[in-house]
């Protein structure tokens, strides 16, 4: 893999560790509009070659490919029953504990739910190990190793060490694997990695301009119609230069300026590039960290919106401090938001208060619990014997329309393409009076 595809990797996997889904608050009397389709007065601007070409080593996609094509020649696959006997079908947790604590948590309250409802086929699915792997790559990849070889069906991922090369173990052992699809292997080639909203990986979205994440067009919903004039504010990385790219196809005409900083961002900087413009909306992609550090005075200096990827996160509001740095700024987030309340988070707390959880739960709660929901979907679909060839055939050749049916809810996404682009799902929110305020509810394209 290159060294330019392995930063974007991991600055992939920071974005997904930040964005997140938990504060206990009440949502008050808030706008909520809904989304709106993009006016045709956005003409995206068609994706470069040679820029794709830096973000993807093609070569590498090309070898992978090579490697993987019998995957798809589902009689190439044993019809074993690894992990499957005539009571219970089993699978394992692999979570980063020191971010994703709780992810169990969510596993638990998804299963318990399935299991008083007759299970699958009558069999009731198991957790048989949970296992920490620190976020260290050598613990993860020497875990994925063992458990290839033992009499577990599936696993539930959410680590920050996730690579290439875990999941090529995985794949090349036709282990199915269920998490945030943040991660190349979640991704084409890997026929065996399941996000639960989609492939998430943005090397991947960028090689192919229909499956970009078009999140940020939530903004077009308060503006009723009148597309916002947009700044982009990235980082000079190749990371940031994918973002970059991804916001100037979304927005085309209507992005004024696309701004890449270098290490040493500063407010004076930003200010300085957007003073003489016309500009409704700074949309940040530059880390957590330089988000805190600057957004405070950007919303004090900047008329119009200030806008970032990162700082909903759990109980950041909690501290007074903290909470006053972000008092009227806007964040995305791409997990159903809890202080919406609507239909997924009372299915998810219905579900923890069976297993007397917590009820104010985190974004690891949230992704464990939706991530086997797209597991028991796949495996309540299949017709016949439940075993490994069939969960492909069901999964990657014949395909399965998940749809939570949920309002706020994860997006619908065809299991065969989706491994080929994110879902698509986003809410924004606003921090009001202290706590996140929906501005506009977590919605699909």
């Amino acid at each position: 893999m290159s060294s330019v595809t392995n930063i974007l990797k991991l600055r992939l996997l920071i974005i997904s560790i930040l964005i997140i889904a938990i504060l206990t608050v009440a949502c008050g009397k808030s706008e909520v509009p809904n989304l709106i389709e993009a006016p045709t007065a956005i003409t995206p601007t068609p994706i470069v070659k040679d820029v794709i070409e830096e973000l993807v080593n093609e070569s590498v996609q090309s070898d992978s490919n090579d490697q993987r094509d019998n995957e798809l020649n589902a009689k190439e696959i044993e019809r074993n029953y690894r992990g499957i006997n005539d009571e219970t079908i089993k699978i394992a947790v692999i979570k980063s504990g020191n971010v994703f604590q709780d992810i169990e948590i969510g596993v638990e309250a998804r299963i318990f739910r399935l299991n008083e409802n007759g299970g699958i086929n009558q069999r009731k699915l198991e957790i048989v190990k949970v296992i920490d792997d620190t976020g260290s790559e050598e613990i993860l990849k020497s875990t994925v190793e063992d458990i290839v070889d033992q009499d577990i069906f599936a696993l539930i991922l959410l680590s920050t060490a996730t690579s290439q090369a875990v999941t090529d173990i995985l794949a090349d052992n036709n282990f199915p694997f269920f998490g945030w699809g943040f991660a190349e292997g979640f991704c084409e080639p890997n026929k065996w990695g399941f996000g639960f909203n989609g492939c998430m990986n943005l090397a991947t979205s960028a090689a192919n301009d229909e499956n970009f994440d078009t999140s940020s067009l939530r903004l077009l919903s308060i503006f009723y119609g009148r597309v916002p004039q947009v700044v982009s504010i990235t980082t000079s990385d190749s990371a940031g230069t994918a973002v970059t790219l991804q916001n100037e196809t979304l927005w085309g005409d209507n992005l004024v300026k696309s701004i890449q900083l270098g290490d040493e961002i500063s407010v004076a900087a930003i200010l300085e590039e957007v003073d003489s413009l016309e500009v409704d909306v700074l949309l940040l992609s530059i880390g957590l960290d330089t988000t805190v550090a600057i957004k405070r005075e950007l919303i004090d200096n900047f008329s119009g919106m200030v806008v970032d990827d990162v700082t909903y996160l759990p109980g950041i509001l909690q501290d007074y401090e903290m909470s006053a740095k972000l008092e009227g700024g806007y964040v995305f987030s791409q997990v159903p938001p809890q202080e919406e309340y609507r239909g997924a988070t009372t299915e998810i707390m219905t579900g923890l208060s069976q297993i007397a959880g917590p009820q104010i739960y985190s974004q690891a709660i949230s992704v464990g619990y939706w991530s086997t929901d797209l597991l028991v979907a796949i495996l309540n679909s299949i017709e016949g014997e439940v075993n490994v060839k069939s969960f492909f055939e069901k999964a990657n050749i014949e395909g399965y329309l998940y749809n939570p049916e949920f309002s706020g809810g994860p997006c619908p996404i065809q299991t065969a393409l989706s491994h080929q682009g994110p879902s698509g799902g986003a809410a924004l929110l606003q921090v009001r009076g202290g706590v996140f305020r929906p501005v506009v509810n977590f919605n699909c394209p």
